[in-house]
């Protein structure tokens, strides 16, 4: 059996998509803006869960392909362990995104942004560990690295790629006297 993030995966995901906006906006009284800013983050969570979570093969024949591999034994808890790959720049820049639009949703910080960072790793990693666990066998590795990897590109995302982008959004906001809408305040202010 393959799960896909597609079907009733996904629906369950726009369902939670769904009370979450309604949470934001009724409970939170969140405006508009903010959702519109809210649905880029979620959209992009979906799809760095679909390209680090899924396929999920869970079968009798897949575990014989795959040897029966040991879960524990396939996993990497001692940090640079092995060189620097293009996967490595991968999961460095799969969480770039993330640090650079966070500030847009919370007031952020560095602390916040490496708390964010670190626990998305580690929460990554996690899940892929479950899944070998369910399926009996690793397709994905689970590795310290990748931690690492995804704390720095959150980081990376919000010291370089925000600060540089606030500032620079500032600085022509300002000399061109650009008017205030609902989406210019908001990024003004974050």
């Amino acid at each position: 059996m393959v799960y896909h993030f597609s079907g009733w995966i996904l629906y369950s995901f726009i369902i939670l998509y769904f009370i979450l906006a309604l949470i934001l906006k009724l409970r939170f009284k969140k405006n508009y803006t903010y959702l519109l800013f809210y649905t880029i983050i979620y959209i992009y969570l979906c799809n760095v869960i679909n390209l680090t979570q899924f396929p999920i093969y869970v079968d009798n024949d897949q575990r014989e392909a795959f040897g029966g591999q040991n879960v524990w034994r396939e996993m990497n808890f001692i940090p640079f362990k092995y060189e620097f790959t293009k996967l490595s720049f991968y999961n460095i820049l799969m969480t770039v995104p993330l640090g650079f639009g966070l500030p847009f949703l919370i007031k952020a910080s560095s602390k916040k942004i490496f708390i964010v960072g670190l626990l998305t790793g580690l929460i990554f990693e996690s899940c892929q560990l479950l899944t070998a666990l369910y399926a009996g066998y690793t397709f994905r590795f689970v590795d310290i690295d990748d931690v690492i990897f995804n704390l720095s590109g959150t980081l990376i995302g919000y010291l370089i790629f925000f600060k540089l982008f606030k500032l620079t959004f500032k600085l022509l906001v300002n000399k061109w006297n650009i008017k205030f809408n609902s989406i210019v305040k908001h990024i003004y202010n974050a």
